[in-house]
């Protein structure tokens, strides 16, 4: 297997740090900067692992501040629908008890109104013939 040349690097750098959302800045000003024209490529080996390193160190700690993120938004999720249930059961408590009283008061108007017939000329039961 053939070694990837030196702009190759740069471009493997840059896919790598673009994959997993981080700027290519740093490991490509560690690649340049170490160059010595009498052993290039050793200290761009040197320069490529610990660029490797750095990334590599910056993906797990990212991935720890991502997996702490996404446990906090899921608890939040949790106690969200948590208040969310126990709001609906209110509502739905409430409602019912609305209802009844709505239906108590509407029987004591319904009675009321046998008692107390409200028009004193009732329909006539024999309509004029045709």
């Amino acid at each position: 297997m053939r070694k990837p040349s030196s702009s190759s690097k740069y471009v493997i750098a840059a896919l790598v740090a673009a994959t997993f959302g981080l700027t290519a800045g740093p490991a490509l000003a560690q690649t340049t900067s170490q160059s010595d024209p009498g052993n290039a490529a050793a200290n761009h080996r040197h320069a490529s692992r610990k660029s490797v390193r750095q990334l590599t160190s910056q993906v797990k700690q990212t991935n720890e501040q991502m997996r702490a993120t996404t446990g906090k938004l899921n608890r939040a999720t949790a106690q969200l629908n948590q208040t969310t249930h126990r709001m609906n059961e209110a509502r739905a408590k409430e409602m019912r008890v609305a209802s009844a009283e709505h239906k108590v008061r509407k029987g004591e108007r319904h009675q009321r109104s046998h008692i107390h017939p409200r028009n004193a000329h009732p329909a006539n039961p024999n309509p004029p013939p045709r």
